[in-house]
């Protein structure tokens, strides 16, 4: 099981004994903390890369702000493999 961010839901504790499964987490505020060179170190390299144009995110659906309730609609179905971007 993989889960982003905390819109994964609950885990189901059965299926973490059925095999002996494990949890393992990353906190960016941990990080930060207990590593702080090599937290900024990739910080600059990831606004490097967005500023040159190499880090691109991916778009599900660009919307008209004057749709944004269909923006929401397909954000809350979890329907979308990408950013949803509401256009003015």
């Amino acid at each position: 099981m993989v889960f982003f961010g905390s819109g994964g839901g609950t885990v189901p504790a059965f299926e973490l004994l059925a095999g002996a499964k494990t949890i393992t987490g990353l906190s960016m505020a941990w990080f930060a903390r207990t590593q702080p060179e090599l937290y900024r170190r990739q910080g600059d390299e990831l606004w490097h890369l967005a500023r040159t144009g190499r880090l691109r995110p991916v778009v599900h659906a660009e919307i008209p702000l004057a749709d944004a309730a269909r923006a929401h609609a397909i954000i809350e179905a979890r329907a979308n493999l990408g950013k949803v971007v509401l256009r003015p």
